[in-house]
C-alpha cells in the first residue's frame, strides 16, 4: 500500500469508517485495508469515537445485541 502523505478525510468518511469497523464482523485491519486506510489510523479514529461517546476505548469492539 502506498502511503498518502498529509491525507485529509472528511468527517463523514471517518464517521462511516468508525461505524463500519465494529458492525462488519471483520477484523479492524481488514476493514482498514478495504477502505484503503492504515490500520493505525482506523484504530485511532475508533478509539477517539469511543472516548467521545463516553465509552471505554480499551474494551474490545463487539457487535451490539
Amino acid at each position: 500500500m502506498q502511503s498518502r502523505p498529509n491525507s485529509k478525510f472528511t468527517p463523514e468518511f471517518r464517521a462511516d469508517a468508525v461505524r463500519l469497523a465494529p458492525t462488519s464482523g471483520r477484523l479492524l485491519a481488514v476493514v482498514a485495508r478495504d477502505l484503503d486506510l492504515s490500520h493505525s489510523a482506523l484504530r485511532v479514529w475508533v478509539r477517539q469515537a469511543a472516548i467521545d461517546a463516553g465509552g471505554d476505548w480499551r474494551r474490545p469492539l463487539t457487535k451490539s445485541s
